[in-house]
């Protein structure tokens, strides 16, 4: 049964991977309306990165919120959450440690995903470069993974400021 389980978490984790560590993938044809999240539009960012979470999403798995509450230069977190949980604001603060900005996921219900909570990587104009579901193991590859990105893709998100 162990052995059975060694290899399921080992294919889980190379499907995970193949899914993160794709080179020259065609960007997501759907925008997101970034417009409706903005307070304040700023030359300075590069790439939006919206995090939708439940408090109710274990423990494990929202430990991506203290990783995305010091963003690298140039990027932006805003968090997505259940309309029903807005109300208790305060309260996903205090258990998640969030200090990002949080909206309710009313008007965005269009790009809601399946599994919660996913960080998407959104360009200034809105094109959704990424999704990724977080799973409790970003602690060892979000940043590197950001920063890759970040180089490799930079032409993208400088062509899209130029629009």
């Amino acid at each position: 049964m162990k052995k059975l389980l060694f290899i399921l978490t080992g294919v889980v984790i190379l499907f995970l991977s193949s899914l993160i560590y794709r080179e020259k993938v065609t960007p997501i044809t759907t925008n997101f309306p970034i417009g409706q999240l903005e307070q304040e539009s700023s030359s300075e960012i590069k790439l939006n990165l919206i995090l939708f979470f439940s408090i109710k999403n274990c423990f494990p798995c929202l430990k991506v919120i203290e990783i995305l509450n010091n963003p690298p230069d140039g990027m932006r977190v805003i968090g997505i959450v259940p309309e029903r949980e807005l109300p208790s604001l305060c309260q996903i603060r205090q258990i998640t440690g969030a200090r990002f900005p949080i909206y309710s996921s009313t008007r965005l219900r269009k790009y809601c995903p399946i599994y919660a909570p996913t960080l998407y990587g959104i360009g200034p104009d809105g094109t959704i470069y990424f999704m990724l579901s977080c799973v409790g193991i970003e602690e060892t590859y979000l940043r590197g993974y950001l920063s890759e990105f970040m180089q490799k893709a930079s032409y993208l998100l400088i062509e899209q400021r130029r629009r």
